[in-house]
C-alpha cells in the first residue's frame, strides 16, 4: 500500500440541506449566487480528524481572489462561471464567495439547477502549508479545539465547484445569509426524520406480521451486493485488499474504521509532486523578470524570468490579455489593452502586485533603523491587552535538618500589559504609469510605505524613552528605581550606571540581579566620542596608559531620534532583562499588502497595513544620563 502525505491537496464536499439560492429579480439578472464554502466542522481522513482553522491570516485567499473560476464537480475543462468575492466571516467562522454563472448552455443549465434547489453542493480544493498537531486531552494554540486532531492553520484554497454529491451540512449554496431559514429548515428536516422512522417501524410490523421468505432472501442478496460493492471500491480507492474484509462479514462502516486506522500507523512521509499549468508558470516568470527590471533582488527566478525582464508594462498587460481572455491585442490602443487587463481575471494586477509586494518588503528589511538591536520581541493573540508575567527568583536552597524535610517557598509574580493596533496606508499606481512604463512609481511608492513602516516602528520607541512614562509608580528613569544619573560618557561615569544596573534587585526586593549592560544608546552628536571611548584598550582622556575597562564590552547605536544631544543610555540585552517590547499580531512583525477595489480608481489600488504595539515591560535593564 502506497504511502500518503497529509499535506497533499485535498477536497471538501459540502451541502446545505434544503437551501436555497436567492431567486430575486435582481439576482436573476446579475446570475449571482451566495455560497458558503468551508467551515471548522471536523473532517475524517486517514491520519485522523482534520480542522481546517478560519481565524484570521488563517487562510489565503489570493488565488481565488486573483484567478478564482466556478467549476462544475471539479472538471477543469467545465467552467461555468467566476468568483465575484471571496472572504471570511469572523462571526460564523465561515469562509463565503458570491460567485456569477456564465451564459453558454451548460452554465445556464447548471445556473437553473441551482435556482431549483436542485444542485446544492459545494466543494473546495485545497492545500494546507502549516499544520498544528493537537494531542489526546490538549487544545489548539487558538484554544478552541479539543485534541486528538490537527489543525490547519495556514491553507489556500485553490478550486471551488458545484457539486452533485453532499456530504457536510454545515455550509453550501445560499447557507450563509439566513440564519433564521436555516433553523427552519433544520426543523423540517428533523421532523421529516421522524416520519421516515416512523414509516421504516410500520414497514418493519409488517413483514414480521406477514412474513414473505422470497422477498426476504431477495432483500438479503440486494443488501449483501451493497456491502460488498462499496467495501470493494474503498479498497481500490486506498490501494488495500478487500478480500479479508469480504470474508470475515464485515460492515462498511468497519471496514472504513478498519482502514483509517490501517493508514495512521502506517503513515509516512512522502514527495508530492504538484503540477504546475501553464499560467502559473507564466505569472511567476512575469513577476520575477518585472521585479529585476525594477532593481530588485530576486533570488532563485522563476524559469523563464529573462525573458520578461526588459518587456515594458503594456506589452505584459497585452499577453495577460491575450493569454487570460483569449482576445487579440493587435488591434488594441494602449487605454483599451490597461482596461482589459485590469478587468480581467487577476493575472495582470496580480503580477504588479507581487513586484510592488517585493519592492515593500525589501525596503522595510533594510530600512535604517536601531529599535530592534536592543528591543525585545512579542507575539499576541488577538487585539486584547495580553499580559507577560515577570517572575521573581526563587528563595535560597536551605540546608536539610536531619529528618529531610523540604520547606515550601514560592516566587514573587509580576506582569506587564502589552498590546498591538492598526497602523496603515493606502497608494495606488495609475493607469497612465503603466501606459508610460513608469517603474520608479511600482518600485519607489511601495519602497515608500514598506520603509516608512519599519521608521514608525522605530520613532515609537524612542518617543517612548522620551516621555518617560510610569512604572511601578515612578517615573522610569528616576531617582526611586535608580535608573536616573547626571554623568558624561567616561569611565567613570560609565562606571557609576554600570554599578547602579549591577545593584537592581528583583520583584521581591531579596537579590541583586547583577545586570550588565550590553548597550550604549546615544544621539549623533555623540556617536563619535562614545565610539572612541568604547574601542579603545586605554582611557582616551588620560595622558597615560590606564586601561579601559570598557573596552569593546558594548555596542554602541547612534539613534538621530533622541534629540537631546547630551543625554544618552545604557540598556541591557532583550533576553537578559528586557525594557521595551515590540508586539506583533501572531509573531508577523512584517506589513500586510493587499489589492483593494479600484472602481473609484483608474489603475491599481493597494493597502498597506500591520498590526504591530510598543510596549514598557520593566525598568531594571536600563539606565539613563542627562549628561553634564
Amino acid at each position: 500500500m502506497a504511502a500518503r502525505n497529509k499535506n497533499e491537496p485535498q477536497r471538501r464536499t459540502a451541502y446545505a440541506g434544503a437551501l436555497f439560492c436567492r431567486t430575486d429579480e435582481a439576482d436573476a439578472d446579475t446570475r449571482q449566487a451566495e455560497l458558503s464554502l468551508s467551515s471548522e466542522e471536523p473532517c475524517r481522513r486517514w491520519f485522523g480528524d482534520e480542522i481546517l482553522s478560519h481565524d484570521a491570516g488563517a487562510i489565503d485567499l489570493s488565488r481565488l481572489q486573483e484567478i478564482g473560476v466556478v467549476l462544475f464537480n471539479h472538471d477543469r475543462d467545465r467552467v461555468i462561471g467566476r468568483v465575484l468575492d471571496v472572504r471570511l466571516d469572523e462571526t460564523t467562522r465561515k469562509l463565503r464567495a458570491v460567485i456569477q454563472f456564465d451564459e453558454d448552455e451548460e452554465s445556464e443549465r447548471v445556473y437553473q439547477k441551482v435556482r431549483s434547489g436542485t444542485l446544492k453542493g459545494v466543494s473546495v480544493g485545497y492545500a494546507v502549508d502549516v499544520w498544528e498537531e493537537v494531542k489526546a486531552g490538549a487544545t489548539s494554540t487558538n484554544g478552541r479545539f479539543m485534541g486528538p486532531c490537527e489543525v490547519a492553520t495556514r491553507w489556500t484554497p485553490y478550486e471551488l465547484s458545484i457539486v452533485s454529491v453532499p456530504a457536510d451540512a454545515t455550509v453550501g449554496v445560499g447557507r450563509s445569509y439566513s440564519e433564521n431559514g436555516e433553523a427552519a429548515m433544520d426543523e423540517q428536516n428533523k421532523d421529516n426524520g421522524v416520519k421516515e422512522q416512523e414509516i421504516v417501524r410500520e414497514a418493519t410490523k409488517e413483514t414480521i406480521t406477514q412474513p414473505d421468505t422470497e422477498a426476504a432472501r431477495q432483500a438479503a442478496i440486494a443488501e449483501e451486493r451493497a456491502r460488498v460493492r462499496e467495501i470493494g471500491t474503498m479498497c481500490r480507492q486506498f490501494g488495500v485488499d478487500d478480500a479479508p474484509y469480504i470474508n470475515d462479514g464485515m460492515s462498511v462502516e468497519a471496514v472504513r474504521a478498519a482502514i483509517l486506522d490501517k493508514l495512521a500507523a502506517e503513515r509516512k512521509a512522502q514527495t508530492v509532486t504538484v503540477q504546475v499549468d501553464e499560467m502559473d508558470k507564466f505569472r511567476a516568470a512575469a513577476t520575477d523578470g518585472l521585479a529585476m527590471r525594477a532593481g530588485l533582488t530576486v533570488e532563485n527566478k522563476a524559469a523563464g524570468a529573462d525573458e520578461y525582464r526588459g518587456k515594458r508594462m503594456i506589452r505584459l498587460a497585452a499577453e495577460c490579455v491575450e493569454r487570460e481572455l483569449g482576445k487579440n491585442t493587435r488591434t488594441m490602443d494602449d487605454e483599451m489593452i490597461v482596461r482589459e487587463a485590469l478587468t480581467g481575471t487577476g493575472a495582470f494586477p496580480g503580477i504588479l502586485s507581487n513586484v510592488a509586494h517585493k519592492s515593500m518588503a525589501q525596503a522595510y528589511q533594510t530600512a535604517p533603523t536601531t529599535y530592534q538591536l536592543w528591543t525585545a520581541q512579542g507575539s499576541n493573540s488577538d487585539f486584547k491587552d495580553a499580559v507577560r508575567y515577570r517572575l521573581s527568583e526563587a528563595d535560597t536552597l536551605e540546608k536539610l535538618n536531619e529528618s529531610g524535610e523540604f520547606k515550601a517557598s514560592g516566587a514573587t509574580e509580576s506582569m506587564a500589559k502589552t498590546s498591538v493596533a492598526t497602523y496603515g496606508r493606502m497608494f495606488s499606481i495609475t493607469r497612465q504609469a503603466i501606459i508610460n512604463d513608469d517603474m520608479g512609481a511600482l518600485q519607489q511608492l511601495p519602497a515608500i510605505y514598506g520603509a516608512a513602516a519599519r521608521r514608525m516602528i522605530n520613532k515609537m520607541v524612542y518617543k517612548m524613552l522620551k516621555a518617560n512614562p510610569t512604572i511601578e509608580g515612578d517615573p522610569l528613569f528616576s531617582n526611586n528605581h535608580s535608573t536616573l544619573h547626571a554623568v558624561d560618557i567616561s569611565i567613570e561615569g560609565l562606571a557609576k550606571m554600570k554599578a547602579a544596573m549591577a545593584k537592581q534587585k528583583n520583584i521581591a526586593g531579596l537579590e541583586y540581579l547583577n545586570i550588565q549592560p550590553a548597550f550604549l544608546i546615544c544621539p549623533v552628536e555623540l556617536e563619535v566620542q562614545a565610539a572612541q571611548l568604547i574601542s579603545s584598550v586605554v582611557d582616551p582622556t588620560k595622558a597615560n596608559a590606564t586601561p579601559n575597562p570598557f573596552a569593546n564590552k558594548m555596542t554602541v547605536i547612534s539613534e538621530p531620534e533622541l534629540e537631546d544631544a547630551k543625554a544618552f543610555y545604557l540598556a541591557a540585552a532583550a533576553g537578559v532583562a528586557p525594557t521595551i517590547e515590540v508586539a506583533s499580531l501572531n509573531g508577523n512583525l512584517t506589513p500586510m499588502m493587499e489589492r483593494a477595489g479600484q472602481f473609484d480608481t483608474l489603475g491599481i489600488k493597494w493597502r498597506i497595513y500591520m498590526d504591530v504595539g510598543v510596549n514598557l515591560l520593566d525598568y531594571r535593564g536600563i539606565a539613563k544620563s542627562t549628561g553634564k
